[in-house]
């Protein structure tokens, strides 16, 4: 029997993370424990295993406010001698919950069940077929209290597992951390704009053979490589980052209704999901039986060549009565070859990459 058909599809995953039964997945709530019980439900019907023994929970107790929050994780078995290391993907399950002055709640459908929803498919993609070689086990990861007021503590979900899991955080090759990833950018822009989405941190280690390969594996999917550099600070790769350890971190970045009541499901790019659902099941495919090699961490690695390629290739087609627009070709142009002489740009240069990414996002929204 075909396991992905035990399952729920990848909207009926999100729809259901973003209704009013769950009532914005606030960490410790009602909503959030409904939303809790439906992921391990859909982890089980995909024949993903319980990480702890028979249990996929890791309590976090005595968070911010005396709440207790919990981890979700399971995995697929590896095969032979890389058994025992991991390809982590994850995404953060919970959101902010009720607001009592508006009487409504927040559904999070893109931050966060969108995600949720692909890397459950991806996983169950690769659950039912697997390379048939030597191949790393995936940990399928959804942890808890990204949100505030947990964001950037100690007491976020992925925090506490790398302090509770050290055997198992140095048996993790590389994660995959997915955030923001469930719409368009924009409703009108060029396809090559509007079907794409950010892959950032590649450069710190050696996947980049892995990334290239895989960048036209889907139609209409453009994977667009960017420095971390080049990206706001955001989202729970951070505490791989900071522990050195190898990381990529996809986004399709924030849109006008990021924290607000009409994140809605209703509002999310299906199409897009579901080609998003293909390439992360033929990424875990490709990692899993990647050269040890690939993921060496190296902290000063940075992708100067590859972030202006990205930037070049959407500013290329946007309207061609966007303001400044043979400005900023003409200045990437010139970075390209600076790159080209220097191998990266120099760090004033790196900056002037981040306010590129903020224009797409004007362009965007």
């Amino acid at each position: 029997m075909n396991i992905l058909s035990m399952a729920d599809s990848t909207l009926q995953i999100i729809h259901y993370l973003a209704s009013r039964y769950c009532a914005g997945r606030r960490t410790g709530t009602r909503g959030w424990k409904r939303a809790q019980q439906y992921i391990i439900q859909q982890m089980q019907d995909l024949g993903i295993l319980p990480f702890y023994g028979e249990s996929y929970i890791q309590p976090l107790p005595q968070l911010q406010g005396n709440i207790e929050g919990a981890n979700l994780l399971g995995y697929i078995p590896g095969q032979g001698r890389l058994k025992n290391r991991y390809i982590m993907i994850e995404a953060h399950y919970d959101h902010l919950g009720l607001d009592e002055d508006e009487l409504g709640y927040y559904p999070g459908a893109d931050d966060n069940a969108a995600a949720v929803g692909i890397i459950l498919r991806a996983a169950g993609h690769f659950h039912a077929d697997p390379p048939q070689a030597n191949r790393r086990s995936i940990l399928v990861a959804c942890f808890d209290a990204e949100e505030p007021p947990f964001f950037n503590s100690p007491h976020m979900g992925v925090e506490r597992f790398c302090k509770t899991n050290p055997e198992v955080l140095n048996a993790i090759d590389l994660a995959v951390f997915l955030d923001l990833m469930g719409h368009g950018l924009g409703t009108e822009t060029h396809e090559k704009i509007m079907d794409s989405f950010f892959l950032i941190g590649g450069e710190k280690c050696g996947i980049g053979p892995v990334l290239n390969q895989l960048e036209t594996s889907v139609e209409s999917i453009y994977p667009r490589r960017m420095g971390i550099h080049a990206i706001p600070p955001s989202g729970n790769y951070i505490a791989f980052k900071n522990r050195g350890r190898p990381f990529i971190f996809a986004t399709s970045g924030r849109n006008h209704f990021y924290h607000t009541l009409f994140d809605s499901a209703e509002k999310l790019d299906y199409p897009k999901i579901n080609r998003l659902v293909l390439y992360f099941s033929y990424l875990l495919r490709d990692l899993s039986t990647a050269p040890r090699e690939y993921f060496s961490y190296t902290p000063k690695g940075a992708a100067d060549t590859e972030s202006l390629k990205s930037l070049k290739e959407m500013f290329q087609v946007m309207d061609p009565e966007t303001p400044n627009l043979d400005n900023i070709l003409n200045y990437i142009e010139k970075a390209e070859k600076i790159c080209k002489s220097n191998g990266n740009l120099p760090l004033p240069e790196q900056s002037k990459l981040l306010h590129l990414v903020k224009l797409i996002e004007q362009y965007v929204s």
